[in-house]
């Protein structure tokens, strides 16, 4: 098939939609493929197998940007002269053929972010507005013909908001690369990276993993470790980019000085994985959050709300918790009192691995194809 794939940004670097950008075009390459990338901004290497077209994009003013997007993908789409057999859309724009959900909703990022009553205000900022705009645009008829979701959540919140057809979605989990995410990097990197971090044999390691600390629950965190009876004694492994003086404030009244490293950026994530005993994403929000099957894959328990995406894989006290929110404080002290003090971590990280064992990029990809077949299948119809 020729495939076109629309994304603002195409970086080797990034992660969320950035990262689903690079793999989902080099595997679709893989499998022989003619791949199109409409892109304003390229970080990095280019792979030579890919076709790349450049979309401007306002930049002055984040409104404009959204909204320039939004429309200029496509019409680069439509003036490069290429017939294709479906135009992906990875970001918010529209019209094309099949829009995937990757990122989260608006809709539900708002009020989770700024609380109850947030969307009725949204409309008052620019960029929200912008950002609904497109969002409402997206859902209309004629602006798509299928929709990938990577959740239940998103499902359900476009159904309910947008009114799009049940017979349109397809709900297709983000897959992880079983290559690198797996039992086997605990004897690969355990004890060197807990030796390099100076844990002793019996401490518990937590990991958090992700920039922008505040949308992913990383004050409500310490918050949660500054309370616990007895005292958290075990180490705070932060990665990402956030700089650690944002954070020190935080540290420093929460009483958690001695029980905090900020890592910075890990490119081999599963390093981190290997040496932590919990996983941690309390996120105010996420649409996703592939650190979720990531960390289970590699056989650990993961601690997380009922706000991120990829909770889905979670099954209470089976392989992980999920707490109601972040803000919760109290039912957060008490499950995270439980999982370090009461819960058997090792079983439970065999028991996470099992639930995502069949969730592979490749099972990814091939479940993409099928509805990309729908896709030429319909368009040959009318």
């Amino acid at each position: 098939m020729r495939i076109a794939l629309l994304m603002k940004t195409y970086s080797l670097s990034r992660g969320g939609g950035e990262y689903d950008l690079v793999r989902l075009s080099a595997s679709l390459a893989d499998r022989g493929h003619e791949v199109h990338l409409f892109v304003n901004k390229i970080e990095g290497e280019r792979d030579p197998r890919l076709t790349f077209h450049p979309v401007p994009m306002n930049n002055l003013w984040a409104p404009l940007k959204i909204r320039s997007f939004a429309r200029n993908a496509p019409r680069a789409v439509a003036e490069s002269g290429v017939e294709f057999d479906v135009i992906h859309s990875m970001t918010q724009c529209f019209p094309s053929d099949l829009y995937w959900n990757g990122g989260g909703l608006q809709i539900n990022w708002i009020p989770a972010r700024y609380g109850v009553g947030a969307l009725d205000r949204a409309w008052l900022n620019p960029r929200h507005a912008a950002n609904l705009w497109v969002e409402r645009k997206i859902f209309e008829p004629g602006n798509y013909r299928q929709v990938v979701c990577l959740t239940q959540m998103e499902k359900e919140t476009i159904l309910d908001n947008y009114g799009v057809p049940e017979e349109r979605f397809h709900v297709i989990p983000n897959g992880i690369d079983p290559a690198r995410f797996n039992l086997h990097v605990n004897n690969r990197f355990r004890e060197e990276v807990r030796k390099d971090l100076g844990l002793q044999a019996d401490q518990t390691m937590l990991l958090f993993v992700g920039t922008d600390g505040v949308r992913k629950g990383l004050p409500q965190l310490l918050r949660a470790l500054g309370r616990l009876s007895p005292k958290f004694e075990g180490l705070l492994v932060i990665a990402g980019n956030d700089p650690p003086e944002r954070w020190a404030g935080e540290v420093r009244d929460n009483g958690l000085e001695s029980s905090i490293r900020f890592h910075g950026r890990e490119p081999m994530i599963e390093r981190l994985y290997a040496a932590a005993d919990l996983v941690m994403m309390p996120s105010i929000f996420e649409g996703y959050g592939n650190v979720i099957p990531e960390a289970m894959a590699c056989g650990r328990p993961v601690f997380t709300t009922r706000w991120v995406g990829a909770s889905d894989f979670v099954t209470e006290g089976e392989n992980g918790w999920v707490i109601s929110s972040c803000e919760a404080m109290e039912e957060y002290v008490e499950r995270l009192a439980f999982a370090l003090h009461q819960a058997n971590l090792p079983m439970m990280g065999l028991q996470a691995a099992e639930a995502v064992r069949t969730f592979t990029w490749d099972w990814t990809v091939s479940e993409l194809e099928k509805v990309y077949q729908l896709i030429v299948e319909e368009k040959r119809r009318s």
